[in-house]
């Protein structure tokens, strides 16, 4: 049996017939995928055991005075909202750094349907994310919060927010990892990004206005702090398109048209 057909049977594909797997298997082998790596298991128990303190860190700093439900929630998304984009772009890169792509487009030739499923896959990971900081606001801020006036309330509406704000970021790395393909500049350009538009914006102060557009901090960090107004649902979807359509749409021809 071929090293092909032993991995076609792992994943319950039919190597001599035409048959795909459908998106939701797919989106499985996608989401082992992300743990199957030594970083991949774990970059996301980094990321919890960082959120868990960080919630800790709110609420008994200051005597608890700040431990509310929303500060809590807030800042426990924190360490996931930086860690989840590099999830994101070792999800794409890791098939090109472990050459597993012959593999991979050989079981699903359709190529489209193997970058869906990683974004899946990214939309999946955010959901459980958001599912943690959750439990560990509701489960810590009872217990620790000293809060003279209560510990206040947590509203869906910023509950929902908070979910596209780790959603957001995580496509946005993936979206780098698809149109870099590298891991490392993948990585290094994600990262550098908020210093060079902080450094342009210091050198060019007319700048200024359109930062309100495609900066992603001055358009996401909003999204954990009050409810979107409609000009700010604008900013963000402007931001989406240019920090996650265009490099995705870049890597989806990249990705179609390479080699494997």
């Amino acid at each position: 049996m071929s090293a092909l057909s032993a991995e076609a049977q792992a994943r319950g594909v039919e190597v001599d017939g035409r048959r795909a797997p459908g998106m939701l298997k797919l989106m499985r082998i996608e989401l082992r995928k992300m743990v199957d790596t030594r970083s991949g298991f774990w970059l996301p128990i980094a990321a919890g055991a960082l959120s868990l303190l960080v919630a800790v860190l709110t609420l008994t700093l200051r005597h608890g005075h700040f431990g509310t439900y929303s500060h809590v929630f807030a800042n426990s998304t924190q360490p996931l909202v930086f860690l989840l984009p590099i999830m994101g772009v070792l999800l794409v890169c890791s098939e090109w750094s472990q050459q597993t792509t012959l593999i991979t487009f050989v079981l699903t030739p359709r190529r489209w349907r193997v970058i869906a499923a990683k974004a899946l896959a990214c939309v999946v990971v955010s959901v459980a994310a958001l599912v943690f900081c959750l439990i560990v606001t509701f489960v810590l801020t009872p217990i620790i919060s000293h809060v003279p006036g209560g510990a206040g309330s947590l509203s869906l509406a910023m509950v929902g927010q908070g979910w596209v704000a780790l959603c957001t970021r995580m496509l946005i790395g993936f979206a780098f990892g698809t149109a870099i393909l590298a891991s490392s500049p993948a990585v290094v350009v994600y990262l550098l990004l908020p210093t060079v538009w902080a450094a342009l914006l210091a050198a060019i102060p007319g700048l200024d206005p359109l930062a309100h557009w495609i900066s992603t901090d001055q358009t996401l960090e909003p999204l954990l702090q009050h409810t979107l107004s409609a000009t700010e649902w604008a900013h963000f979807a402007t931001t989406v398109g240019l920090w996650v359509l265009v490099p995705l749409v870049i890597g989806i021809w990249r990705i179609h048209d390479s080699d494997l």
